[in-house]
């Protein structure tokens, strides 16, 4: 099980890979925040139907939506919470934006990035080739920091 934002389901979704994250942690858990932002804001946008029917990407509630108030205002909503739902349940997240990563870490959360999927699910046998996959993401018009 995973707690993730909203890029991470995008860049999978685009490429027609998100079952990737389905076979690597069975379950993936968004905060209403990246659910709307996927399936109500980004409508007919990638990974929008997905989430949107699938029943192992579930909403998962933030119980102290305080907490939120704490971070940067760069952090978008759906950033933030997925943040604070991680820190709440103890699980990994699953984001890929630089300022979001050093603030979960910052507080102890777990987290991985779309390319550390990649690398688990090759080593798990469920891909083959994730240098193409990668450039797929590119293709997609995913940004991925070069270092």
């Amino acid at each position: 099980m995973i707690v993730s934002d909203s890029g991470p389901i995008i860049a999978f979704s685009r490429i027609g890979r998100l079952e990737i994250l389905k076979s690597l942690f069975g379950q993936v858990v968004v905060p209403i925040g990246v659910y709307e932002e996927l399936v109500i804001n980004g409508a007919g946008r990638p990974g929008s139907a997905e989430v949107r029917r699938s029943s192992w990407i579930q909403r998962g509630q933030v119980r102290n939506p305080e907490g939120m108030k704490e971070f940067s205002a760069s952090l978008h909503r759906g950033e933030r919470e997925a943040i604070v739902l991680a820190h709440e349940t103890g699980i990994p997240l699953l984001i890929d934006e630089r300022r979001g990563r050093r603030t979960a870490a910052d507080m102890g959360i777990v987290v991985i990035g779309s390319l550390t999927v990649l690398a688990e699910a090759h080593r798990e046998g469920i891909i083959k080739n994730t240098a193409s996959l990668i450039q797929d993401m590119l293709d997609s018009g995913y940004w991925i920091d070069p270092e």
